[in-house]
């Protein structure tokens, strides 16, 4: 079985470890990961992120999908959006409130920053779980109020806002969970019921997590071929618009 790897990073940590390109492709290849998409969150200059991102997808250009990396709050966002899905052709963005210290409710650049990307065509993703900035329920307000973008919410609302996050958008059809860090078993269990596979990505988040855990936990859940089919694959397939 394929599977993918919709949400990862590279970058130097947080915590200072340095990280290649190469090293993520030699990592996850040794896991049976096929295709990853990335971000960077190393670094303050969201241009120089962005050029890092995509010198990786010209270096691997079978194995990682980039994704821009955007700060609302930078008087170029708009700019960086049209040079990372125009110019670059990356094929999706990367919201992360908590990195950039802004609540998305009161961010009104956010309005335009959407149309601008709707335009494109391409899939959202927002870090969502880190209180009080990433909560699920006002990204879900974008995802209602924009509903022709697919939004993928990372964590599935990490440790504070699993259930949470599964409440709040069980209604808006455009919208994925992502499953790295989420080790609530009743959690992944709950969005598996309420969700359904069809609406449910794998990721990793390497280099923060540990790739063999994120893989193995689905192992534990016995869930049919079919289902992990979604999980693993087709979803991220769908969310990059591979078959268009």
């Amino acid at each position: 079985m394929e599977i993918f790897d919709i949400h990862s990073h590279l970058g130097k940590t947080s915590s200072g470890e340095e990280n290649s390109p190469d090293q993520i492709v030699n990592e996850l290849k040794t896991y049976g990961i096929s295709k990853v998409g990335i971000s960077c969150l190393s670094g303050i200059s969201t241009r120089e992120q962005n050029d890092y991102i995509y010198k990786a997808m010209k270096a691997h250009p079978d194995f990682i999908q980039g994704y821009a990396f955007i700060n609302p709050k930078a008087p170029d966002a708009l700019e960086e959006i049209d040079r990372c899905l125009g110019e670059y052709k990356m094929n999706g963005v990367k919201f992360h409130s908590w990195k950039h210290g802004y609540y998305p409710d009161n961010t009104p650049a956010l309005d335009e920053i959407f149309r601008k990307i709707e335009s494109y065509g391409v899939h959202v993703q927002t870090h969502v779980g880190t209180a009080p900035f990433s909560t699920p329920y006002t990204w879900a307000e974008y995802a209602r109020k924009f509903p022709n973008i697919d939004f993928l919410f990372t964590h599935i609302g990490y440790y504070e806002f699993g259930f949470s996050t599964i409440e709040a958008i069980k209604d808006l059809k455009n919208v994925w969970v992502e499953t790295s860090g989420q080790m609530d078993v009743n959690v992944l269990r709950k969005a598996i019921e309420v969700l359904g596979p069809k609406r449910i990505c794998f990721g990793t988040d390497w280099p923060y997590k540990p790739v063999n855990i994120e893989i193995e936990k689905f192992k534990e859940l016995g869930l049919a071929e079919e289902d992990l089919e979604w999980i693993f694959n087709k979803n991220a397939r769908y969310l990059w618009r591979m078959d268009k």
